[in-house]
């Protein structure tokens, strides 16, 4: 019998394909967790910088929590304990920064953190397996928390709260829209759908708010695609069974959208002070 691998027979002819698994959607659990969390960052926005800044931090210590196990990386507790220094060091730089842009020390807090994860691996005394993706995967998760902490500069401003708000009620509104993939034929709609429904939750926040809504109908459309964008590569995990992995990734689906909002407000906002 000849041997089959990735398709390939031995002689070089090609041979069956296993059937791929169908790309389904986030479960509704996630959707309520992202619908919740969006709802804490916004009551953070809006009651100052330093309430936001920990809300994101918490967010840094469920990611801190649950990355490892969700990537299935090895040296899971110090993997853990590298996202959690990182983490408290990048939300610290900036809540404790008083003149703007409030990102002064982002850069450096960001840096020491990787060196922290290098010496982790230096640390290691299981042989260092699989050692590259050990590191870009917590370098990675760095990288989202930082993108998280961009939301705090926003808060000191009430235009920059409210941008802070609709971007992640555009998030959150992607996530309903997640919910309908359960019916095959609405998947290849999830994606419009997810853009749609991030507008019209920005737009109508803006309204309620008395804010400029051609500019938070930006952010929550950008927002809407990230997010979304972010739970569709993550929903694939086999881990994704597992209920803590699935949390994780709804707070990844939100701190994705630090940078939309700060990109939005630094371009069209100015007076959101954030230079």
């Amino acid at each position: 019998m000849r041997s089959v691998v990735r398709g390939w027979v031995a002689d070089g002819t090609m041979g069956p394909v296993p059937n791929r698994r169908a790309l389904l959607p986030p479960p509704v659990e996630v959707a309520a967790v992202v619908v919740c969390a969006a709802a804490v960052l916004a009551i953070g926005a809006a009651a100052s910088p330093d309430v936001l800044a920990l809300a994101l931090w918490v967010g840094g210590v469920v990611l801190a929590w649950g990355w490892a196990g969700m990537l299935a990386l090895p040296a899971p507790r110090g993997t853990s304990v590298v996202l959690l220094i990182g983490s408290f060091a990048l939300v610290l730089s900036t809540a404790l920064d008083d003149q703007r842009p409030w990102l002064t020390w982002v850069a450096e807090a960001l840096a020491i953190s990787v060196v922290v994860a290098f010496l982790h691996q230096l640390l290691r005394v299981d042989g260092r397996p699989r050692i590259v993706e050990s590191v870009s995967s917590v370098v990675l998760a760095l990288g989202l928390i930082t993108c998280g902490v961009l939301l705090v500069p926003l808060a000191h401003t009430t235009q920059g709260a409210a941008l802070v708000a609709a971007t992640v009620a555009g998030a959150a509104a992607s996530a309903v829209t997640d919910t309908l993939g359960r019916w095959r034929w609405m998947r290849p709609w999830l994606v419009p759908l997810a853009l749609a429904a991030g507008g019209a939750a920005a737009v109508a926040l803006a309204l309620a708010l008395g804010e400029q809504w051609s500019i938070f109908l930006l952010a929550g459309v950008v927002a809407g695609a990230a997010s979304h964008a972010a739970r569709a590569v993550l929903c694939i995990l086999p881990t994704m069974a597992h209920a803590r992995p699935r949390l994780v990734m709804a707070v990844t689906s939100l701190l994705v959208t630090g940078p939309v909002a700060y990109a939005v407000a630094l371009a069209l906002l100015p007076g959101t002070s954030l230079t």
